[in-house]
Order: structure tokens, then C-alpha cells, then sequence
């Protein structure tokens, strides 16, 4: 990139920052040969911050409720001072947010669970976004190709499910499970249970379930259940469906 193209990037995006008033001036000293009114300038830069703002509140919709207008707000500005809007897909904007949120937690009196939140609602979006394709048949059980694993200090995922119900999640370690459903291609989610383990375990080692039976001691009956319901869920991708 030529020195003075790349200075006129430069130029925008500490523009875009913070448009208006003495930084739309100082735009115009960088580049005294423009010409474009700068009417239409002024509305580009306030388009682009809405681009900020409409992207992170489709993405973070539970934590833009759970800590209140006045402090997302206040996220959403200074996080637009961060220049997100430089990625060619609009809801990319949003990937650098839960580490921006999780810096501001004590500085800002944000909840203690808003990184957590932010963090599960943006895997949301990148499982559901993933460019991994589930392979039409397999020859035998296997992981969902698009499965996300998240480790966090409270119970996100019974929080989400009650979809406002609950006004804090729970605190308490939680390894929630995230995937594209491969047929109806939403995001599933849910909590890593002791059979979901399991069956993940027995698509991964290639483990048939009377091994598993054998091991463990369960019913073998059991276990094949698990597998059929979680093959359904698309947790697992089954040579049967």
C-alpha cells in the first residue's frame, strides 16, 4: 500500500472513531485536494458508527439487557474508539467485544457474569457463521464438525434458556457445548453432560456401545438412547441418520 493511501486509511478511521466537529476538520487538513462537501463525509462517519452500534446489539442482545442502557451506551462508544468497523462482514465488527468487555468489568461496575454472557453470545454467532461442513453421510458416529466448547465460571447456558426469567445466572463452572444443527443450521446449545461426554468420547475413540456397556456398566440400552437423542440434536453425526 502506498504511503499516502495508507495514510488516508489512517486518516478515516480516526475519523470514524469519533466523527464530527474539530476531527471532520482535521480530516480536511489531512486532505486539502478534496473536494466532497463535508455534509456527505459527516454522514458516512455517522453511517459507519451505526453500523457499529446495530451489529454488537444483534450479537449481544442479553448483555446489552442485563447491564442496563446507560452502561452499554458507554461500551458501545468507546468500543467504536477501538476502529472494530474494519472487517469486510458487517458481524465481525463484534469479535473483539467480549475481551473489551471483560477489560472494563471493575472499571466500568459492569455485572460479573457480563463477560461470560458476552462471550457465549458471540460463540452463538461463530458456530452459527462457521465455514465447517457437516459431511452428508459418515461411516461411523462423529463429532459435529462445527462444535465450540466454552469453560466459564457461571451457568450461562440455563440463563439463556430462560430467556429473561432468571436475573442473574447462577455462578458455578459450567463446560457448555455449542454446534450448528447440520439440518436445520441454527445454533444449538447445551450444558456438557455426563452421557453428551460420553457420547462425544465414543464418536472420538470410535467406541461401539457395547464397549461401553462393558466399561462402565451401563445399560447398553442406555447408551444408545443417548446416541439417538444427541445424533438428533446434530451433538454427533451418526452413520444411521
Amino acid at each position: 500500500m502506498k504511503p499516502s493511501l495508507k495514510h488516508f486509511f489512517d486518516s478515516m478511521g480516526t475519523y470514524l472513531a469519533r466523527p464530527g466537529g474539530e476531527s471532520l476538520e482535521e480530516l480536511y487538513t489531512a486532505h486539502p485536494e478534496w473536494r466532497a462537501p463535508s455534509s456527505r463525509v459527516s454522514l458516512y462517519g455517522d453511517f459507519v458508527r451505526g453500523h457499529v452500534r446495530s451489529a454488537l446489539e444483534k450479537l449481544f442482545p442479553m448483555l446489552r439487557g442485563a447491564v442496563g442502557a446507560e452502561a452499554w451506551n458507554a461500551l458501545v462508544e468507546d468500543y467504536t474508539l477501538t476502529r472494530p468497523a474494519r472487517h469486510h462482514e458487517v458481524n465481525h465488527m463484534g469479535e473483539g467485544f467480549p475481551a473489551f468487555v471483560a477489560d472494563g468489568v471493575s472499571s466500568r461496575g459492569l455485572p460479573p457474569h457480563a463477560p461470560a454472557l458476552a462471550r457465549f453470545e458471540w460463540s452463538d454467532f461463530a458456530v452459527f457463521s462457521s465455514q465447517a461442513e457437516s459431511p452428508e453421510r459418515v461411516e461411523r458416529l462423529t463429532p459435529n464438525p462445527t462444535l465450540l466448547v466454552l469453560e466459564q465460571p457461571y451457568r450461562i447456558c440455563a440463563y439463556v434458556r430462560a430467556k429473561g426469567a432468571v436475573v442473574v445466572p447462577q455462578a458455578g463452572d459450567e463446560l457448555a457445548l455449542l454446534w450448528r444443527h447440520p439440518a436445520h443450521l441454527v445454533t444449538y446449545y447445551q450444558e456438557a453432560t455426563p452421557h453428551a461426554l460420553l457420547v462425544l468420547k465414543m464418536a472420538v475413540e470410535g467406541l461401539s456401545a457395547s464397549d461401553v456397556a462393558v466399561a462402565t456398566g451401563m445399560p447398553e440400552a442406555d447408551i444408545l438412547g443417548a446416541v439417538a437423542r444427541l445424533s438428533r440434536d446434530g451433538l454427533v453425526l451418526s452413520p444411521d441418520a
